[in-house]
């Protein structure tokens, strides 16, 4: 890991060393936790509001995970965007009742959900390039017409 030791999750944590490889066998381990959390957060989050459209959940969960900016910036600057993926398949049940989605008969269903991933990585990598170039409203706007393009491509689909 580039950019996080354990010593400084120790100190910012007030967790020691011990305590910390008690809980945890890497840091990776903690980074694939707090995304579990993210995608917790997300889907309560989508069982408790109602939505217009897709586009207006999709643009809600990747506010969402943005609002994680710390945590954006460790996963883009060390490539760990199998972490996403995994944190959201590993709800890969909740995410059958709420959309029921059939995983069994749509052979596509795991693909839709691995795509869906990579739009939101692709936002964190978006958003982790530009901070500090542009305004975050400026970054989150593009963010938007991107994620509506794709969600408009998907509707002109159906």
């Amino acid at each position: 890991m580039k950019s996080v030791k354990v010593s400084d999750i120790s100190r910012n944590s007030y967790v020691s060393r011990a305590t910390f490889y008690r809980l945890f066998d890497s840091i990776e381990d903690v980074l694939v936790y707090q995304c579990d959390l993210i995608v917790d957060e997300m889907l309560a989050s989508l069982k408790s509001m109602t939505f217009k459209s897709r586009k207006e959940a999709g643009l809600f969960c990747v506010k969402i995970w943005l609002s994680h900016e710390e945590l954006i910036q460790v996963m883009v600057e060390n490539n760990l965007y199998e972490l996403i993926v995994s944190g959201i398949m590993s709800h890969k049940e909740e995410l059958k009742a709420m959309y029921n989605i059939d995983y069994e008969k749509d052979p596509y269903a795991e693909e839709f959900v691995f795509f869906l991933s990579s739009i939101i990585y692709t936002c964190f990598a978006i958003f982790h390039k530009e901070k500090g170039k542009r305004p975050v409203d400026e970054i989150l706007d593009a963010i938007n017409r991107m994620v509506l393009s794709i969600v408009q491509a998907w509707d002109a689909e159906e």
